[in-house]
């Protein structure tokens, strides 16, 4: 009879992944999946930081434990060295930036900052309606994700063969269009064409810089990485297109992708500075931006709107189509956190950003209908996670899962 001795091997493989070993005191432990998004921008982040952590895979028990310790499945998941619980990757890097002072992902510039915060939402909360389009909305990708995340989940399984588990992660996946509005041929190939848009710009950004804001990384480059390695250049129908149309922005991902690699002496390890915007501010940044104005910003403001009005599903023209999705309360979270960046603005650096907004078709409309308060999170602790029902995110995310069940790849 067989063994099974190399699974037995790869079982016991991830229960060492959970136990931090001599030298690793001061490790954090990070669940983390090749196949997603929220999980490259953290760990590609930490690399760049020189931040030690331990990668645990996202097997089936592990998903159990993450939907104990945060209250749903969701990922990356962090345990820091003292065994707190951290979720969500734009207050895991702010925290994150606030103790690792060296190799700064924040501009000192506030009017950098605002742009940062606003590209970083953009990658976050815009390009998952790219990553979805292109992964679950082509047979060649969704057959090969699907059995990709399922040997992941399958690893060291003495029970469950990749082959079983791909038809149930297929299964799972179905319910995101209608959420992100990915519904109608015409939407479709407005995202088509959105990508194309978006490539065009970053080729023609980064002829003359090596990250968004300048020639340094700041948090805007990870989230906008994240997706469009993850989920359009390692599926092979969408690798396709960017390696056709956006060379020197893959040449920008695999730079990222290699941030804290020795081996080799691979890993850049010197930057340049920001961009100073008082010499000006580059046209390539001003049409990414306002392709920010076509997409993220009427794809955000629409569910703040439907939120104001009791309503589960927005209405937005975006890109010149109208879409209809679904209002979710984390969306309108994130855009008020925007908001609530931009008000903070005062004096010659509002009156800067005003105008760069203005120009760019971002303004009025980020602002025009106001700020509307999401209560949810208030309450929670971020990017700390307490355990039991006394957090506000993890009664939101409990609630969420018994109103829409389990999900397998979920934000952030």
């Amino acid at each position: 009879m067989p063994s099974k001795a190399n699974l037995k091997r790869e079982a016991q493989v991830l229960k060492e992944q959970m136990v931090l070993s001599d030298g690793q005191q001061d490790f954090y432990r990070v669940w983390a999946a090749n196949d997603s998004p929220y999980s490259w921008k953290l760990r590609t982040y930490m690399h760049y930081k020189g931040i030690p952590y331990k990668r645990m895979s996202i097997d089936m028990p592990a998903i159990n434990e993450i939907v104990k310790r945060v209250g749903m499945h969701i990922m990356p998941a962090v345990l820091t060295p003292d065994d707190q619980v951290m979720q969500d990757t734009t207050p895991i890097m702010t925290h994150f930036e606030n103790i690792y002072k060296d190799n700064s992902c924040s501009p000192a510039d506030e009017r950098l900052q605002f742009i940062n915060a606003l590209l970083e939402d953009f990658g976050d909360e815009y390009l998952p309606r790219f990553s979805m389009h292109y992964r679950w909305g082509n047979e060649q990708n969704r057959q090969t994700v699907s059995h990709r995340i399922a040997r992941a989940i399958c690893y060291g399984s003495l029970g469950m063969h990749p082959k079983q588990a791909a038809p149930m992660v297929l299964q799972r996946q179905q319910g995101f269009d209608k959420p992100l509005g990915l519904t109608g041929n015409d939407v479709r190939e407005s995202l088509d064409q959105q990508l194309l848009d978006l490539l065009g710009i970053l080729d023609k950004h980064f002829t003359d810089h090596q990250f968004l804001l300048g020639n340094r990384p700041s948090l805007a480059d990870f989230a906008v990485y994240a997706h469009l390695y993850t989920h359009i250049l390692q599926d092979p129908f969408s690798a396709e297109i960017i390696e056709r149309h956006g060379a020197r922005t893959v040449n920008w991902i695999d730079t990222i992708n290699e941030f804290g690699d020795t081996r080799g002496c691979i890993g850049q390890q010197i930057f340049g500075d920001w961009i100073d915007l008082d010499e000006g501010v580059p046209e390539s940044l001003k049409e990414l931006l306002e392709f920010v104005g076509k997409t993220y910003v009427p794809f955000s403001t629409g569910v703040a709107k439907a939120i104001t009005q009791n309503s589960k599903t927005a209405k937005a023209n975006v890109y010149g189509v109208m879409a209809e999705y679904g209002a979710f309360g984390y969306r309108a979270w994130s855009l008020e956190q925007v908001q609530l960046g931009y008000e903070k603005l005062n004096g010659v650096s509002k009156s800067f950003i005003d105008n760069l907004l203005t120009e760019t078709c971002i303004l009025p409309a980020l602002m025009e209908s106001g700020i509307v308060h999401i209560d949810l999170f208030d309450g929670f602790t971020p990017p700390f996670v307490k355990n039991g029902e006394c957090d506000a995110r993890v009664r939101y995310l409990n609630q969420k899962k018994r109103d829409t069940g389990p999900a397998w790849d979920k934000k952030e």
